[in-house]
């Protein structure tokens, strides 16, 4: 089996961004007011849906207002539930 070299390539950018994106804390959780297994699940969604289409990009490189604005055009392009969506969201803006 070949393995192209923009499979490789974007494989480390996923994964070398991944430990760079925040761990919920229950401090985060309870300063949000959101459960902390919820925004756990959202950074796996995060990583899980957006990661397999293009870069990710930490929750503070973009204000409330864009990641609000992203979610909306990026939702359009996939298959995540309406809960899925509030998950990734609520972990982006508590990591702000």
């Amino acid at each position: 089996m070949k393995i192209s070299r923009y499979f490789v390539i974007s494989l480390f950018i996923l994964l070398s961004c991944v430990p760079a994106l925040y761990l919920p804390t229950e401090e985060q959780a309870e300063k949000a007011g959101i459960p902390l297994d919820d925004l756990k699940m959202g950074r796996k969604l995060y990583i899980d849906h957006c990661g397999s289409c293009h870069m990710l990009y930490l929750p503070k490189q973009f204000t409330v207002e864009k990641w609000n604005t992203e979610m909306d055009s990026m939702r359009t392009k996939t298959t995540i539930t309406d809960l899925e969506e509030k998950q990734i969201l609520d972990y982006l803006l508590a990591g702000k």
